[in-house]
């Protein structure tokens, strides 16, 4: 079983809190296609326009057999969850009546007689109480009455977790790993977000307590903190703790009661009727399982096992799966290490800087093994390094010619540094007699420069060494 870490496992033995999650993510569609009819999946459409009578809930529409795009990612986030997948999936209709759902239910694979995608799941040491499908109500506002039908319709994910949350700070490292997770398979809309309803009980004993719709991360981290110590507050002044269902209230950092909470017999769960159980085969499934990418947990201990690299370099390097793969593109021509240091620090800077993607932007691996072996063979600095990765950021080009092109190749001759130096030490004097003296600084102004004679194309190393040779 994989644990989150030494520090996020230390409350196994004494629990401050029981917490569960049920998370919910839009499917990342490449069709754009709704989950039982062929309206468009677009968020940023004008209000009730990508809509028909199937996904308006209007009389005598029937829905289309499910998105098979749908049921192949939910199948693929299962097995990435490591769960029992079932072979035979059934809808089921929830019921309720709001206005956001004019059906009066939700398509569903939950509920009292469900057969979710997938059972029995563990992800990262916590347990995965099943994956389901289900279609996304419209976008309903209580203030003001409207409702937009364009989201209703939408796949939805949601991944509901077992009780296994011993802190809010354990799930916030936990959800970051599963989105993390989720995106080497492309399974979740990153531009959607997610939303989770959070299940907190303070003690075996107490009735859980469920905080609905938490939008982010941070909220969601807000609302179990709250939610422990209003519980423990109440459970300390004799009060009990009753089921029931609370609004989270971010602008205030509060949770508010909305009502008793609901159980499976309230929905009155039915199998839907319109829609045939859904057969899905073992060889369906494998075939499924087998394109499914290595873990990110799983590159973390490899790299930081096979490769010696820092952990922190580790965890940054797996956290998208192109950076992942180039990294060990890279790693397998050059010292892996450098590989590491290069593209952790140096090329995410300047995509930070530049506010661009890896993905949009054409550097492959034969650019930067190009570069990190000049690097590596000590042929150019990394100054000069670093002003190549951001031109490479603009455009790719080839490293070796551009420097040979340039004259950027390092200054490596003895003789020529060595004159560099002299007249440093003949032009700083006061500099000389302070390093003498003890402070250490400022042979650091000397090595600069050194470097500004050489126009950066020093090794900075090669320079102390012969600085401090010849002040002796």
């Amino acid at each position: 079983m994989q644990q989150l870490s030494a520090a996020a496992g230390k409350g196994k033995t004494s629990r401050k809190i029981m917490a569960g999650l049920e998370i919910h993510g839009y499917l990342n569609m490449d069709n754009k296609v709704k989950l039982f009819c062929n309206c468009a999946i677009e968020p940023d459409a004008e209000p009730n326009t990508t809509i028909c009578p199937v996904c308006t809930g209007q009389p005598g529409s029937k829905p289309m057999l499910p998105n098979r795009e749908a049921i192949d990612k939910i199948i693929a986030i299962a097995a990435i969850l490591d769960c029992r997948i079932n072979e035979r999936l059934i809808f089921q209709r929830k019921h309720y009546d709001w206005p956001d759902m004019p059906t009066g239910y939700q398509r569903t694979m939950s509920g009292s007689y469900s057969v979710p995608v997938g059972q029995e799941g563990n992800f990262l040491g916590i347990g995965i109480e099943e994956v389901h499908l289900e279609e996304d109500p419209a976008r309903w506002d209580p203030e003001t009455g409207k409702v937009d039908y364009n989201r209703s319709g939408y796949p939805l994910v949601e991944i509901v977790t077992k009780p296994d949350f011993n802190s809010a700070e354990e799930v916030r490292q936990w959800l970051h790993r599963l989105v993390t997770t989720l995106s080497y398979i492309k399974a979740v809309n990153p531009d959607l977000g997610i939303k989770s309803d959070v299940n907190v009980s303070v003690a075996p004993e107490f009735e859980r307590v469920e905080i609905k719709n938490v939008n982010s991360f941070r909220s969601i981290v807000r609302a179990i903190e709250y939610e422990t110590a209003r519980q423990q507050r109440e459970a300390k002044e004799g009060r009990k703790i009753a089921m029931e269902t609370r609004a989270w209230r971010d602008s205030e950092g509060m949770s508010v009661f909305m009502r008793q909470k609901e159980t499976a017999v309230d929905y009155m769960f039915i199998p839907d009727p319109d829609l045939p159980a859904i057969k899905v085969t073992a060889a369906e499934i494998k075939k499924i399982a087998e394109k499914l990418p290595e873990k990110p947990s799983a590159k973390i201990r490899r790299y930081v096992e096979k490769w010696k690299i820092d952990h922190v370099d580790a965890e940054v390097l797996s956290s998208e799966i192109l950076l992942a793969e180039l990294f060990e593109k890279v790693a397998a021509a050059v010292n892996p290490i450098l590989a590491a240091k290069w593209l952790r620090r140096e090329l995410l800077r300047v995509l930070n800087y530049n506010k661009k993607e890896l993905e949009e932007v054409k550097i492959d691996e034969k650019h930067i093994i190009q570069l990190l072996k000049l690097v590596e063979n000590r042929k150019i600095t990394d100054e000069t390094a670093k002003g190549i990765i951001e031109k490479l950021v603009e455009k790719p080009f080839d490293i070796e010619e551009y420097v040979k092109r340039n004259n950027l190749f390092a200054v490596a001759e003895a003789g020529v540094l060595e004159k560099y130096c002299e007249e440093a030490l003949v032009e700083s004097p006061a500099a000389v007699a302070d390093y003498k003296s003890g402070k250490e600084k400022a042979l650091n102004f000397l090595v600069g420069a050194v470097m500004k004679k050489s126009k950066g194309k020093a090794t900075p190393q090669q320079v102390t060494e012969i600085l401090k040779r010849l002040i002796k």
